[in-house]
């Protein structure tokens, strides 16, 4: 157990550090902070691009049209069998007449064309709505083979091209948001790993005092590590900082973007005390003898 004396001056060691190097601590946290500035930027557009893939799979759904001549009672009785379905979150019924407006709604100015025709060939549908685990296209086709062979439904189309378009992308956006995230986790704790040696390469001669006199290498570590995660602290609350003021003066410009909620910014600060830590672990190797029982 240490002792009061020794906690007191594991503290002030701790915050010495600053005092005693204020442009080498200065630079390091700059370095740091600009690099978790890089992460976090990646962070977030992740985190926006998902949203835009959430938003995209919104438009998922699949179209059933009815035989011609079905009967109100048997189109009533269809509705409950297709809510029944796996999947399937609701039910809406569209009427030849619904449906034509519809689709004089999508031809715009070309809508006149319409008064060409004799009658409504449009036929009544169903309008099945997806619950969010269900937006992929293993399932929708899983639904389109369970009710093709009611006798009720003459058809059924769902937008399978648009559906394989928006998985293919969101592989790859998921597939590249992780590989650039890996690379820049790599680099952060790489820049934080020097900027951190810096500090010990300074401190060398009075860690080898330390260790001549005695000194465990958990009471020699404990202010390079404090100091470690002090300085990633405030390098992730400047990228943290840095970001929200860009996000304040391009708000008009990036209308929907979403920032971080107070919560993931608390987490991604607690990252950056995290990275600060592995970064002075790193670094101490080739000052101390790091044993298992310390």
């Amino acid at each position: 157990m240490l002792r009061s004396a020794q906690l007191q001056y594991l503290l002030k060691e701790s915050f010495a550090g600053f005092h005693r190097r204020k442009l080498t601590t200065g630079v390091t946290i700059l370095i740091m902070g600009s690099s978790l500035l890089v992460l976090a930027v990646l962070t977030l557009a992740t985190l926006n691009l998902a949203l835009a893939l959430e938003r995209a799979r919104t438009g998922i759904d699949i179209r059933v049209f009815l035989q011609e001549g079905l009967t109100q009672t048997a189109r009533a009785d269809l509705q409950p069998r297709l809510v029944s379905i796996p999947g399937v979150s609701g039910v809406t019924y569209i009427s030849p007449e619904m449906a034509l407006h519809e689709f004089s709604g999508t031809l715009g100015q070309d809508a006149d064309l319409l008064e060409m025709l004799d009658g409504n060939p449009l036929p009544p549908s169903y309008h099945l709505q997806l619950t969010v685990e269900a937006r992929n296209l293993d399932t929708v086709r899983a639904i389109r083979d369970e009710v093709a062979g009611w006798a009720e439904v003459e058809e059924i189309v769902f937008h399978q091209d648009w559906i394989d378009a928006l998985e293919r992308w969101t592989f790859r956006f998921q597939l590249a948001s992780m590989i650039v995230g890996l690379i820049v986790f790599v680099a952060a704790v790489f820049v934080i790993s020097n900027t951190v040696k810096l500090t010990m390469a300074a401190s060398a001669r009075v860690i080898q005092i330390q260790k001549l006199v005695g000194a465990t290498n958990a009471f020699i570590r404990t202010p390079f590590l404090a100091e470690g995660a002090l300085q990633g602290f405030l390098a992730g609350s400047l990228a943290m900082g840095l970001l929200a003021v860009a996000g304040v003066l391009l708000e008009g410009r990036l209308g929907g973007v979403v920032f971080f909620a107070p919560g993931q910014i608390a987490g991604f600060i607690g990252f950056c005390v995290l990275l600060g830590l592995i970064g002075s672990w790193s670094a101490m190797r080739k000052y101390l003898t790091l044993r298992s029982d310390l």
